[in-house]
């Protein structure tokens, strides 16, 4: 994203709700002509800012473009400010200290005290650390300024504040071990903060799976899972969280191929989050990461009849929040989508998909995905016996991979295979399977290549 183009993508974020907002509260005064640019940027498929300003040259707005546009991003996030005020305790708890930093300006110090007992309750209701401290600072300055000499009742607001401080500062400790969390270490310390807890429980599951001892490891993460589910106030609030944890609790059971269990899970999660009404962007990722999941388990499962129903519900899913899903998420989920299929002996279904990102790509793709489509085309197309395109179709990743890096012996040697034996009688295939295994046992089959096609399942299933 360019500079000149954040107005643009804030103002394509805006579902309908939140622009009839923004448009109610900008009528009439000079907001009125800023609406003009504002319906302009909208109408933009993709921004060009010489039509805007060919489209205003009477505008004396024009001469100041990028001031006027800086002004009208702020108006944007002042209505959206206004229009989330709910969206969140955090948001809900800054708003109510810019009231008090307001109040406080004013003098009425004793509406001040009323609006920061509100939000003291509250901070300590959601775990609000950071919040709770500079809470505690608004209380403390309107307990100077009323009652400059009561030196006690100073010193406690204060080692309340130290206290509040030292959670934040574990927090703040147990996310950098995280980041690396074989090589570094935790005091055994107990904490009642459940985010504190959560990152201490996924710094032990990640030790104990890097230790090997699996079954601690479930039973680690399982343990988290349930003492959030014991405390709904917070798991609705921070459901996003919760949902992080069980994915890898999800991917946990997936590695261990556990994967009826794991298909069971999926069910109640899924319904725990239709319970839920907001949809964040981070809650759209953690929902994506649960769908790759599900679909993990599909190409596991082949018996599954219900992979079609999955397909539609993400691509309807994708649709809906395409706004905040990147390109490549939908060309990944395509890909296995193509892959799931052919496993399944679905050619025409794989070629589907197949054909949609093969005829829609870009240069933003990722190239490796693109690389093993063009396997997984061949594959596909060998399955159904397309000679003809066969042959057309081996000279076309030939020169796609060329332009990469050198071929590869296990690739020459699956591409000569293709080529050879497409028209081969079952019978003679199954022996020519057979051989070519055999083959590559010599040059094998890199490992990292099952993530996108398992060509060793594949020559196994037909020997």
């Amino acid at each position: 994203m360019k500079k000149n183009e954040e107005l643009f993508y804030l103002i394509k974020s805006l579902s309908k709700s939140e622009k009839r907002y923004f448009r109610l509260s900008s009528k009439g005064g000079e907001d009125s002509e800023y609406l003009l640019l504002f319906n302009a940027i909208e109408e933009q498929k993709k921004y060009n800012e010489a039509l805007i300003k060919a489209t205003f040259t009477n505008k004396p707005f024009t001469n100041q473009l990028t001031t006027i546009k800086n002004y009208l991003k702020q108006r944007i996030l002042q209505s959206l400010r206004n229009y989330h005020s709910r969206i969140s305790i955090q948001a809900e708890l800054t708003d109510i200290m810019r009231n008090v930093e307001i109040l406080f300006h004013k003098g009425l110090y004793t509406i001040c005290n009323s609006e920061l007992n509100r939000a003291e309750k509250k901070a300590i209701n959601f775990q609000q650390n950071i919040l709770l401290f500079q809470i505690k600072d608004w209380k403390r300055k309107v307990h100077q300024a009323t009652h400059p000499q009561d030196f006690d009742t100073l010193k406690n607001i204060i080692t309340e504040q130290k206290n509040s401080l030292n959670a934040t500062t574990d927090y703040i400790h147990l996310l950098l071990a995280n980041i690396d969390p074989i090589s570094s270490s935790l005091s055994h310390k107990k904490t009642n903060h459940l985010h504190n807890k959560t990152l201490k429980t996924l710094h032990l599951y990640r030790k104990q799976l890097a230790a090997k001892n699996y079954n601690k490891a479930k039973s680690t993460i399982e343990k988290i899972l349930k003492e959030w589910e014991q405390k709904p106030e917070l798991l609705k609030e921070y459901f996003t969280t919760y949902f992080s944890v069980y994915n890898n609790y999800l991917g946990y059971l997936v590695f261990e191929k556990l994967y009826k269990e794991a298909f069971v899970r999926i069910l109640v999660l899924k319904q725990k989050t239709q319970e839920i009404s907001i949809n964040s962007a981070s809650l759209i990722k953690e929902t994506l990461r649960l769908y790759n999941i599900e679909l993990e388990i599909h190409r596991y499962l082949k018996d599954l009849h219900n992979t079609q129903e999955v397909i539609e519900n993400i691509q309807e899913f994708i649709t809906k929040n395409k706004k905040v899903i990147p390109s490549n998420y939908w060309l990944s989920f395509r890909f296995q989508f193509a892959n799931i299929y052919f496993q399944k002996k679905d050619y025409n279904n794989a070629l589907f998909w197949i054909n949609d990102i093969l005829n829609n790509q870009t240069k933003k793709d990722r190239k490796d995905l693109i690389t093993y489509i063009y396997w997984l085309n061949l594959l596909t197309h060998y399955e159904l016996r397309n000679g003809f395109s066969l042959r057309y179709l081996i000279n076309a990743i030939k020169k796609h991979i060329k332009k990469q890096k050198n071929i590869d012996s296990y690739e020459k040697i699956l591409l000569k295979f293709l080529t050879k034996t497409v028209e081969y009688s079952e019978k003679d295939k199954k022996n020519a399977f057979k051989q070519l295994s055999i083959e590559l046992k010599k040059d094998p089959i890199p490992k990292f290549t099952n993530g996108y096609i398992d060509f060793n399942e594949w020559i196994e299933h037909r020997c």
